[in-house]
């Protein structure tokens, strides 16, 4: 080990900083190693990451999407944009290829717009602008003011659940879009259902194809406020002929209070809505956004934690430990609660809970530096990724 550490300081000297500990996270619960981060970082140029809330290798990434279409919009979200489409449960991180975007909610107050929708646009017709003086994102929390709206945002996640905390303002009309048929790079759907469970409850599903073929997800959602929907299930023509179909939900509210907030919790799974739900009801059973967040901020300062370095350059630090933050979101945990994840067969199997699967791997870019670095750091959880890619 110790020659393991001397590795890791001769690394990181060049950067200016020194390695205080090993690996352990021995220190995590003294240090705030979160705050450190910078979720921002490489949102812009070309480095495709996002800001969203996400917990360490989590099955779901909620967070903002400005873009849709080009290269810039892999992660869904660029650092200049100024409007916000809304929030998918699903994103890639870094990557030279888009995927991902499901899910997308957002909420509104006023007119639902959602005609005309343009297949080469970035936004939707219900985007809102958003300005940098509100927007803030740390690891575990993310958070901002949509302008159309006059709604605040906020956004925590567990392993496979996402709770949002919405503040609207006085208003009789207020509610929300669920955009089943949105994704990044306008992404084929081959399959979408959606279906209202209860005056608080949508589950739905879709089977996507684009650069991961055959791409099954399920979603099941809880709101805090009893709603009426209206779905929408129609087709559009594309830009290029090509009939598209749309699936959306227009939730409406009852009148909200000024500075009513509204909650809103999500579970998904890649084998079905019912898996869904029970990951959301073991992982998100109340309405406690500050304990998700909380949780959430203390699992990210163990990860970080596992390397503990000390500098007198607070940049030095934000580009560490954001590095270290971004070696932490994928792979992404595959597994349901239950055991039961869906298989290269596209079936259901059940393995153990304490054992689970994972995935995107994306090995091109990850053999070079993140699987080295995981066998340093990570030595239990790279052994499960050695035996998941040889089953």
């Amino acid at each position: 080990m110790k020659k393991l550490i001397i590795v890791i300081t001769a690394a990181i000297s060049v950067t200016g900083l020194t390695v205080l500990s090993g690996c352990g996270g021995a220190k995590s619960d003294a240090v705030d190693y979160a705050s450190y981060v910078n979720p921002f970082i490489g949102t812009g140029g070309h480095g495709h990451t996002f800001p969203g809330a996400i917990m360490p290798h989590g099955m779901i990434q909620p967070s903002p999407d400005t873009r849709i279409d080009g290269w810039d919009a892999c992660s869904g979200y660029y650092y200049s944009d100024s409007l916000l489409n809304g929030f998918t449960q699903t994103h890639l991180s870094g990557t030279g290829c888009a995927d991902y975007g499901d899910f997308l909610i957002i909420p509104t107050v006023g007119e639902q717009v959602i005609d005309e929708q343009v297949d080469t646009l970035q936004n939707r017709p219900y985007a809102s602008g958003f300005s940098k003086a509100n927007e803030m994102a740390e690891p575990g929390y993310y958070t901002t003011f949509l302008d159309r709206y006059g709604v605040k945002a906020e956004i925590t996640s567990t392993q496979r659940a996402a709770l949002y905390r919405f503040t609207f303002p006085e208003a009789e009309d207020a509610g929300f879009i669920i955009d089943l048929d949105y994704s990044i790079q306008n992404q084929t759907n081959l399959d979408m259902k959606l279906e209202v469970v209860s005056d608080t409850e949508i589950r739905g599903y879709k089977m996507s194809k684009y650069w991961a073929f055959d791409q099954q997800l399920s979603f099941y959602a809880k709101f805090s406020k009893p709603f009426t929907v209206e779905t929408v299930t129609d087709t559009i023509m594309s830009t290029k002929g090509q009939s598209l179909a749309r699936c959306k939900a227009l939730v409406k509210l009852a009148p909200t209070a000024k500075d009513e907030q509204v909650y809103v919790k999500i579970g998904i799974s890649a084998v079905d809505w019912d898996g869904a739900r029970k990951n959301l009801e073991a992982e998100i059973p109340e309405w406690d956004f500050d304990g998700i967040k909380a949780a959430s901020r203390k699992a990210w300062n163990e990860y970080l934690g596992k390397i503990d370095v000390s500098s007198d350059d607070a940049d030095d630090l934000a580009v560490f430990y954001t590095a270290m933050y971004h070696t932490g979101i994928s792979p992404n945990l595959f597994t349901d609660v239950d055991g039961r994840y869906l298989g290269m067969d596209r079936k259901p199997h059940r393995g153990d809970p304490e054992h689970p699967i994972y995935t995107i791997f994306s090995l091109w870019d990850t053999d070079r530096a993140f699987h080295p670095l995981m066998t340093i750091v990570g030595t239990d959880r790279n052994n499960e990724y050695s035996n998941i890619l040889l089953t």
